[in-house]
């Protein structure tokens, strides 16, 4: 992908390309950056370079780690099952914003290698960490939902959350987002091209022919319908959630007032006093729904209610870019404003990237089973024969 103004950087150029034997080639018309090269250059140093690539390095270990405790810990549970297929997206997704930073570094720009950098970016690293984010959207908006019909219909639970129900969610959503994204890497694809500037002929991005009518379903999809439904279902799932934990709250505060009330009474050779507080105590149908809820529901639902909100702040920001960017064409690549588009998407890159690393701190944190079986996998010198609890 060149272009005849010899500038290596996509967002100098048009997306219009031309048809040349077959090939599809960038024009080159540059828009005048509204951002200056200098500020350019040190955010993509500073921001792509060092602080998304530390974050994605370390959010390779840590899903790594997370892969291999929820394998550990066995895949008979659904939530072990959805967190593991989360863990997955969340590792690839972070290495293939490793590739797309290091090809977007500067220093390595500046590299007169074989390939041309920001070409190879864009479909291992760009569409592919794309791919890779909506799997998280979806698998996050699905255990979200997951929890709170846990918590809504805890009677129901077994017979509609299975082990077996819960993998083909997993395993259609992988497949979906990858039956999106494969016409892309039909329409797109590398091949060797002489360059005039470096006189030589390097690996670069080709185009074939009726590209952006066959990538138009695909990137409305992936950009838009499948991030925005799950962000919605998100935040509907989350709000739900947090008032059933609530409600349940303040089940077990009147069901313990009750309780403390009523030793009282048969202590004082009283009628209870309990009778004459109905407010604190449930229903006979509530009291059962929520006898249901064990403390391990409980903890698994605070959870997933923490693992939402990190992701419901990190993704706001690529919600709002999403929903502005579809109102305003000339903030899409090849747009007049696109210099201010892909600085917006530097940051938005790191956000995604900081909610696919911190989830082991939560898992960590919350969950007993993942704490213990973590201690018991990577503490070495001083593993326990007794079984995680």
């Amino acid at each position: 992908m060149l272009c005849p103004n010899g500038s290596l950087e996509y967002e100098d150029c048009d997306m219009n390309p031309n048809v040349e034997n077959g090939l599809m080639i960038i024009t080159g018309t540059r828009f005048k950056p509204l951002i200056p090269d200098t500020v350019i250059w040190w955010i993509r140093f500073t921001v792509v370079g060092i602080s998304n690539q530390s974050i994605s390095l370390f959010g390779i270990i840590s899903n790594t780690i997370n892969v291999i405790v929820f394998i550990k810990l066995g895949v008979k549970d659904p939530m072990n099952v959805t967190l593991l297929g989360l863990s997955i997206s969340d590792f690839f997704g972070c290495l293939t914003i490793m590739w797309y930073n290091l090809c977007f570094f500067p220093p390595f720009l500046e590299l007169e290698l074989p390939f041309i950098q920001f070409a190879v970016s864009y479909l291992y690293g760009l569409w592919s960490h794309m791919t890779c984010a909506r799997i998280t959207t979806l698998i996050t908006a699905f255990v979200t939902i997951e929890r709170c019909v846990c918590v809504t219909y805890p009677l129901k639970v077994k017979e509609l959350i299975t082990t077996t129900r819960v993998t083909v969610v997993i395993v259609l959503i992988y497949v979906l987002n990858i039956a999106f994204v494969a016409p892309i890497y039909y329409v797109n694809y590398y091949d060797w091209l002489f360059h005039p500037l470096r006189n030589k002929t390097v690996y670069t991005l080709m185009f074939r022919k009726n590209r952006n009518e066959i990538m138009a379903p695909s990137q409305f999809a992936l950009g838009i319908i499948i991030p925005m439904g799950a962000f919605i279902a998100a935040i509907a799932s989350t709000v739900i959630l947090v008032h059933q934990l609530k409600k349940n709250a303040k089940w077990k505060q009147g069901a313990t007032l009750s309780e403390e009330l009523g030793k009282y009474s048969s202590q004082s050779k009283k009628p209870p006093l309990s009778s004459s507080l109905p407010s604190t105590s449930p229903s006979s149908s509530a009291t059962s729904s929520m006898n249901r809820l064990t403390s391990r529901d409980l903890k698994v639902a605070r959870m997933v209610v923490i693992i939402s909100t990190l992701f419901l702040i990190t993704f706001f920001p690529s919600f709002v870019t999403t929903c502005v960017c579809f109102i305003y064409p000339e903030l899409l690549l090849g747009g007049s404003l696109v210099s201010v588009t892909s600085i917006i998407y530097y940051f938005l890159y790191l956000f995604e990237t900081i909610n696919s690393s911190l989830n082991i701190f939560i898992y960590y944190k919350v969950s007993s089973n993942y704490r213990n079986m973590f201690i018991f996998t990577f503490s070495f010198g001083a593993r326990q024969s007794n079984s995680i609890n």
